[in-house]
């Protein structure tokens, strides 16, 4: 497939996960009439536009065929250089997602097989996603794992943390809601995970009102021993709250 008919393709799938999050978190009394209707308008929009440019590039390609340049090599853990746009910092930071369970557990442990390899190639996607920039590609991605095992503690915390960014840094308070409750429930199906406590640490410490939140999750995350990688991307944070390891 063309590139660019990739990337668009991938932006529609990750649209396209936006409109259903957004239903459910309406329909759960999480979305007021007005702020579904604005993120529907907007996502219907994107869509329509996404198809007609999908279309052209479409047209477009030759029957030629295409050369590959071999496949991607897969990094051995997630680093990812993400732009924090609030004001706590500004900058870029560099983490190691670390979880506490296979790729493809589930939290309740009632996968299928299936199922499983389905969530595992999945999640290989997006990590690949992630540290080639990818970021509507790897959102996709764990986006389509949550569709299959809502509480895959691995694609809420990747998820929740790149959604919650994106939404702080763009403004869009949708998107900032939908990081924050997927963080909270990582943290709590997996509480012996720094990178959970970490990302719902720095989510807590930037909106106003819930230090005292952002201490306990920077607390556990001291407490578990964390890996180099992610206590260089809390240093900055923890400076702030006066903790120290």
């Amino acid at each position: 497939m063309n590139r660019d008919v990739q990337r668009l393709s991938d932006e529609v799938m990750l649209r396209e996960a936006s409109l259903r999050d957004a239903r459910s978190e309406f329909e759960a009394n999480e979305l007021t009439a007005s702020e579904f209707a604005v993120i529907e308008v907007r996502e219907r929009t994107a869509l329509a536009s996404l198809a007609d440019r999908i279309a052209f590039l479409a047209a477009e390609m030759t029957e030629e065929p295409t050369v590959t340049t071999g496949r991607r090599r897969r990094r051995r853990s997630l680093l990812v250089t993400a732009l924090l746009c609030f004001s706590l910092a500004a900058g870029a930071i560099l983490w190691s997602s670390v979880t506490t369970r296979q790729p493809g557990e589930s939290a309740t442990g009632s996968i299928s097989a299936s199922d499983a390899k389905m969530i595992t190639n999945l999640l290989n996607e997006g990590e690949v996603d992630v540290a080639n920039g990818n970021l509507g590609g790897a959102l996709a991605a764990y986006d389509s794992v949550l569709l299959i095992d809502a509480n895959n503690v691995t694609a809420l915390t990747q998820s929740g943390w790149f959604y919650f960014n994106v939404g702080s840094s763009e403004q869009k308070l949708a998107y900032v809601r939908r990081g924050i409750k997927r963080l909270r429930l990582a943290v709590t199906l997996a509480p012996t995970s720094p990178s959970a406590h970490l990302y719902y640490g720095i989510a807590a410490l930037s909106t106003p009102g819930n230090e005292q939140l952002a201490r306990r999750q920077f607390e556990r995350f001291i407490a578990l021993d964390p890996p180099p990688a992610l206590r260089a991307a809390a240093d900055p944070y923890l400076r702030k709250l006066n903790l120290h390891y």
